[in-house]
């Protein structure tokens, strides 16, 4: 029985190392990734708020990389409206998430984003689509009603979700943690 033990290992000693070094390899990747959200402008019609987010990321050549074996590469765009209580929890009134996503489909030598409203929009050139996911963001929200003490908080993450199914069982490994500095506005300014 251990003799068969002893052949699998030597056997597949190979596969389990290469699998190793490609997962410890796309961890190294992801850490180069810089998230910064800059500016935020807000605007109220009626029920409705405009926000505009002014951002300055960028991607690394191994993100690009990650891309170009075809490896989507999804961020979320947080938004909370939060109600501060002086003596108890604070309450989150609305959160909305959006979803931008960039993929390279190597067979037709295309890279596809999706922006936060859920347009597709494909590039033959890798900087213009690029440019495109990390361009300035320009959301609306409905239905909202102005109540005192009230904060917007916003930020970008990384969308683990996404990523291949053999880095989301590392979950020791936080180099997938990636996250935006978080912008609170005091939506009693508006």
């Amino acid at each position: 029985m251990m003799g068969y033990f002893m052949f699998f290992f030597k056997k597949n000693n190979l596969n389990l190392y290469l699998f190793l070094v490609l997962v410890s390899n796309l961890g190294i990747a992801v850490a180069n990734l810089n998230i910064n959200i800059e500016k935020i402008i807000l605007d109220s019609d009626q029920d409705k708020i405009k926000i505009n987010i002014g951002q300055n990321s960028f991607l690394s050549p191994n993100i690009i990389e990650l891309l170009e074996r075809g490896i989507p590469i999804s961020f979320n765009l947080q938004i909370k409206f939060i109600k501060k209580n002086k003596f108890w929890f604070d309450k989150v009134i609305k959160k909305k998430k959006l979803l931008n996503k960039i993929k390279y489909h190597s067979l037709i030598r295309e890279y596809e984003v999706v922006d936060i409203n859920g347009n597709k929009k494909n590039f033959k050139n890798e900087k213009e689509a690029i440019q495109f996911l990390l361009d300035n963001k320009k959301i609306v929200i409905n239905d909202y009603n102005q109540t005192d003490n009230t904060k917007l908080k916003i930020w970008v993450e990384l969308d683990k979700d996404s990523l291949p199914k053999a880095i989301q069982a590392d979950i020791f490994n936080k180099t997938w943690d990636l996250q935006s500095n978080t912008i609170f506005y005091d939506m009693n300014k508006l």
